[in-house]
């Protein structure tokens, strides 16, 4: 969690529209992403960025194109957008606390360096691609955005949806939270695909559970070689996760759910990944939420944001 040294200045920032909650990343923020960083065995070190007119326009963008019941579940819970680099991944979501340890609000902190070479396609397969070594013949290859779409702005807006999502978990309580030790108890987004006990942390369901998904490393230096593409999406073809990386924990999964139901279901974006052999396509996933064993979530979703939109 980061420690706000003033809290009113959060406050006061939660008042303002979503689109000027956007600021460069504030000491505390900084020094907390440098201590997990550390922790993690990660060499960036964090830095604040002062949004330039392009950025803002393209972050303006994004979160006017979200669905209205995104936009509204999310407004009384954000306190800003922060802008920086070297925090080790394209987006982390932290809780923000007085100094007496009441909670205000949650931010988002989003790395421009790691977006700015990427228009939507293009960030998508980079982040696809993360857990595999470049050395063999497997790779994969995401579309979330027709050719007219493929932008910066396109790559963010997915990215907040997923983030936007941590901040909806930490808003409710269909998750444990996760700067708490792991309580018994149950939880109506858990029960779903994970089981969790005191101490224990959380485990997969065994009818959830796959080869490889605990193996899996994101943002980490541990890569699977690119034969491994094939073992863990055939697994999790098999199983009631939407992505590989909504497989590696219960935080990331809702999140993923979230940011792929509100871009696919409503507002009818595609969400397609396929798997290239020597860079020629030789198969395509099958989508997650047409295939029946999303139903569980699909209607999870669908009561928290509203269902589909007829096509």
């Amino acid at each position: 969690m980061i420690i706000a040294p003033e809290p009113q200045l959060w406050k006061a920032r939660q008042r303002l529209p979503l689109s000027e909650r956007i600021l460069p990343m504030p000491a505390e923020a900084c020094a907390l992403v440098h201590q997990v960083n550390q922790a993690s065995g990660l060499d960036a070190i964090p830095a604040p960025v002062t949004p330039g007119p392009l950025l803002l326009r393209e972050l303006g963008e994004a979160l006017s194109g979200m669905p209205a019941s995104v936009l509204e579940l999310i407004d009384p819970l954000l306190l800003g957008i922060c802008l920086g680099r070297g925090l080790g991944s394209s987006g982390i979501t932290d809780i923000v606390v007085d100094p007496g340890g009441q909670i205000l609000g949650s931010v988002v902190l989003l790395d421009v360096d790691l977006l700015a070479p990427h228009g939507a396609n293009s960030w998508a397969t980079w982040k696809e691609n993360l857990p595999f070594l470049a050395d063999g013949g497997f790779a994969l290859e995401a579309t979330i955005a027709a050719p007219g779409q493929d932008t910066r702005a396109g790559a963010l807006q997915y990215l907040l949806l997923h983030e936007f999502g941590h901040v909806l978990t930490a808003g409710h309580a269909f998750l444990p939270r996760w700067w708490k030790p792991v309580p018994d108890g149950q939880f109506a987004f858990l029960g779903l695909s994970w089981n969790a006990a005191a101490g224990q942390g959380f485990v997969p369901r065994p009818d959830s559970d796959f080869d490889l998904r605990g193996t899996v490393d994101f943002y980490g230096k541990r890569k699977l070689d690119s034969e491994a593409i094939v073992t863990a999406y055939a697994g999790l073809e098999n199983s009631d996760f939407a992505s590989l990386y909504g497989a590696t924990n219960p935080y990331d999964d809702f999140a993923e759910c979230f940011a792929s139901y509100a871009h696919t279901a409503l507002l009818g974006r595609p969400q397609l990944l396929d798997v290239l052999v020597d860079g020629v396509p030789a198969a395509r996933l099958e989508g997650f939420w047409e295939s029946p064993r999303s139903a569980p979530k699909r209607a999870f979703m669908g009561c928290l944001l509203g269902a589909p939109a007829p096509h």
